[in-house]
C-alpha cells in the first residue's frame, strides 16, 4: 500500500522534480538561443488539460459520479482554469496572477504531502497516478511562466489574488449549494481533519505570504538584474 513518505511516494518526487528541472533547464537554452519559449507554454497547457480531465473522470467514475464532474478543489480548479489560460490566453493576464500562485502553492503541498495516495493498493491507481500527475504538471506549467516572462509578478498585481479567491469561493458555494457537492474550497470541511484550516484560515495566511513574495520578488529578484532572464 502507497503511503506518504514510503518508496512509492519518495520516487515519484525524484523523477517529477527531475523531470521539472530538465524541462526548466531546456527553456533556459531556448531563452538563451533566442527561440521562442511561447509554444512550450501551450503544449504544456494542453498537458496539463488533459492531465485534469483525465484525473475528473477517473474520480467519476470510481467515486463520485458524474454528477462532481467539475473540480471542487482549490487545486482542480486551478488545474483547469491554468491549463485553458496558457492554451488560450494573453501574457501576463490578470487571472493568472490569481490561478497560478493558487496552483503552485496547492500542488507543491499536495504533491509533497499527497493525502490521497493511500486509497488504493497502488500508486497506478487512476485517481492516485492522475492526481499527483496533474498537480506536477501544474507546477511545471507556473514555474515555466514565470522562466519565460509569460506570467510577470509585481507588487502592484497583489490586488489580483484577493479578487480571484472571491471568484474561486463563489464557484465553491455554486457546488455546494446548487450541484450539491459534499464540500468546496474547504467550505464544509478543514483541509486537515480536525484542525481549523478552513478558508477563513487559509486565505488571510495565503494573501500574506503573496505579499511577502511579490515584495521579495520586487526587491530582491528583479532589483538584481533578474529583470532580463525574467522577461521583464
Amino acid at each position: 500500500m502507497p503511503r506518504i513518505f514510503g518508496v512509492e511516494h519518495l520516487i515519484y518526487l525524484a523523477f517529477s522534480l527531475s523531470l521539472t528541472a530538465a524541462g526548466l533547464i531546456f527553456i533556459r537554452k531556448m531563452q538563451r538561443e533566442g527561440r521562442d519559449t511561447l509554444p512550450i507554454i501551450r503544449i504544456t497547457g494542453g498537458v496539463l488539460f488533459i492531465c485534469i480531465s483525465l484525473n475528473r473522470i477517473a474520480i467519476c467514475a470510481l467515486r463520485d459520479g458524474w454528477s462532481n464532474l467539475l473540480p471542487g478543489s482549490f487545486c482542480g480548479a486551478s488545474s483547469l482554469a491554468l491549463s485553458l489560460l496558457a492554451v488560450f490566453g494573453k501574457r501576463d493576464n490578470p487571472a493568472l496572477h490569481c490561478v497560478a500562485y493558487t496552483g503552485l502553492l496547492g500542488g507543491l503541498l499536495t504533491i509533497a504531502y499527497p493525502d490521497f495516495i493511500s486509497q488504493a493498493p497502488s500508486i497506478f491507481y487512476p485517481m492516485t497516478i492522475t492526481g499527483l500527475m496533474h498537480h506536477s504538471v501544474m507546477i511545471y506549467l507556473v514555474l515555466a511562466m514565470l522562466q519565460t516572462g509569460f506570467l510577470k509578478p509585481s507588487l502592484k498585481k497583489w490586488k489580483y489574488l484577493p479578487l480571484g479567491l472571491c471568484c474561486y469561493m463563489t464557484f465553491g458555494l455554486f457546488c455546494v449549494d446548487v450541484l450539491g457537492y459534499i464540500d468546496a474550497m474547504y467550505i464544509e470541511e478543514a483541509i486537515l481533519p480536525g484542525t481549523p484550516l478552513k478558508w477563513f484560515v487559509l486565505g488571510p495566511v495565503f494573501l500574506l505570504l503573496h505579499y511577502l513574495f511579490l515584495l521579495f520578488w520586487d526587491k530582491i529578484i528583479l532589483g538584481k538584474g533578474g529583470k532580463a532572464r525574467f522577461g521583464e
